[in-house]
C-alpha cells in the first residue's frame, strides 16, 4: 500500500474519488463491471459461478488476505505469475475504492472482455 500511495499520490486519488462521484451521482443505484486480468483472477479464486457477482465485502476480504502474503507467497501459494503477483494488490485497491467512491455493492466479471465486448457490438452495428 506504501508503494501504490507512493505511486500515485493524494491528489490523483482525490481527483478519482471527484470524478466517479460526479458520474454516479445521477443515479439511485450502481453495480460495477470489472474487466481485465486482475479482477478476473479475484474473480476465478472466489469459487463464484460466472452470473454471481463479486460483493464489496468479498473483494475487500481478498485484499486484506492478498496484502498479508508476500510476493513470494503469492506466487508459490497462489499460483500467480510473476507480473499478476507484483500488482494484483493495487488493482484490488482500485476496484475498492471504485466500489466505495460510486456507492456500489456489487462488481459484476463477464466472462467476455471489454475488448471482445466492443467487437461484438461493432459488428452487431451497435457503435
Amino acid at each position: 500500500v506504501r508503494l501504490l500511495n507512493n505511486m500515485v499520490n493524494d491528489v490523483v486519488w482525490h481527483e478519482i474519488e471527484k470524478w466517479i462521484k460526479q458520474i454516479v451521482e445521477p443515479y439511485e443505484s450502481v453495480t460495477l463491471i470489472g474487466s481485465g486480468g486482475n479482477i478476473n483472477k479475484i474473480f476465478k479464486m472466489s469459487g463464484k459461478a460466472q452470473e454471481k457477482p463479486l460483493s464489496y465485502f468479498y473483494v475487500n476480504s481478498q485484499y486484506q488476505f492478498l496484502n498479508s502474503l508476500s510476493y513470494e507467497q503469492r506466487i508459490s501459494e497462489l499460483s500467480l505469475n510473476p507480473d499478476r503477483a507484483d500488482v494484483i494488490i493495487y488493482a484490488a485497491r482500485i476496484y475498492l475504492n471504485a466500489m466505495k467512491w460510486s456507492g456500489a455493492r456489487n462488481i459484476y466479471v463477464p466472462k467476455i472482455g471489454l475488448s471482445d465486448g466492443i467487437v461484438k457490438a461493432m459488428y452487431y452495428g451497435k457503435i
